[in-house]
């Protein structure tokens, strides 16, 4: 009788540690404390979900951005999004406050693109100090490190240097951000949903699952937040069609659009092909082509 009774007491004791080691579901938690407030019918819903854990992590400031953050501040105030009860004001304003930031870190990479070109140009191998600049470059696109740079090698950074349209930042940053109410944008500062994956580098999400260990990234600033949403975009594996898109139009010599570029945001949520054409039609809707410095999209979402 003794035997049989431990032989029950075991089983169950083995039943309950599988249940406490069994996997969860990988789904990310999203800020439940706050909802979109838009109230067009077009873009009231609840906010949505999910980021895939490859697409969402962050990548830190380099260096070359922390001493362009010291050597050019910023006013830190930011407005108080969820105190502006009109809809379009909130809107208006919203967008006044991350344009700048949004053009000034394109006009950053069409800078370091110029450079490149003109490395590619020149007959003569780069300078010690081009190389030097050139393998920061790599390491933060993470390309292998080459001793010997050849015009390929060169060349292959300008698929990674270039622009993001600032109708996709404004779209993207809109429906991460519930227009800049959620509690990541208003403690946080940021606005792009992004991960981080240490302890304290972040908010924890409300509903994070207890077998997930991220966070969503802590910023100084609304600043830092659109310079590292667009080095994500820029250097992730997961956008890696996003740049293919941009590198073609390069090519053809055609304008660089957010309508364009949103085709290649199929893992920025795990919502797939309905998080692309959410976005596009948070383009199309606020006509946001009409921020962008580089040209305007000529054709609508659903065309």
């Amino acid at each position: 009788m003794e035997r049989k009774l431990l032989w029950v007491i075991s089983s169950i004791v083995i039943v309950i540690l599988w249940l406490k080691i069994e996997p969860q579901s990988t789904t990310p938690a999203t800020d439940s404390d706050t909802t979109e407030q838009a109230v067009e019918k077009a873009e009231s819903k609840a906010k949505q979900p999910a980021k895939s854990d490859t697409a969402k992590s962050s990548t830190d400031a380099t260096k070359e951005e922390r001493e362009y953050f010291q050597s050019h501040p910023i006013d830190p105030n930011k407005p108080d999004f969820a105190a502006i009860e009109d809809v379009q004001t909130r809107k208006d304003a919203f967008f006044e406050f991350l344009i700048p930031f949004a053009n000034e870190k394109n006009a950053l990479l069409l800078k370091d693109r110029e450079r490149l070109i003109k490395i590619l140009e020149n007959p003569e191998p780069p300078t010690r100090e081009e190389k030097t600049w050139l393998a920061a470059l790599r390491k933060i696109h993470n390309l292998r490190k080459v001793g010997v740079y050849t015009h390929e090698d060169i060349a292959a950074l300008l698929k990674y240097v270039d622009i993001i349209p600032t109708s996709l930042v404004l779209a993207q940053a809109a429906n991460e951000s519930a227009w800049g109410t959620s509690r990541f944008a208003v403690e946080g500062n940021n606005y792009f949903g992004q991960w981080c994956f240490r302890k304290g580098c972040g908010l924890v999400p409300n509903a994070r699952g207890e077998a997930q260990d991220h966070e969503v990234k802590k910023f100084s600033d609304a600043r830092e937040s659109v310079f590292a949403y667009i080095d994500n975009l820029n250097s992730n594996s997961a956008y890696k069609e996003l740049r293919a898109i941009r590198a073609k139009l390069r090519e053809q010599n055609k304008t660089i659009t957010g309508l364009a570029l949103v085709h290649g945001l199929e893992h920025y949520s795990q919502r797939g092909q309905d998080y692309i054409d959410e976005i596009g039609s948070l383009i199309d809707y606020n006509e946001l082509w009409r921020f962008n410095l580089h040209g305007d999209d000529t054709t609508h979402y659903n065309e």
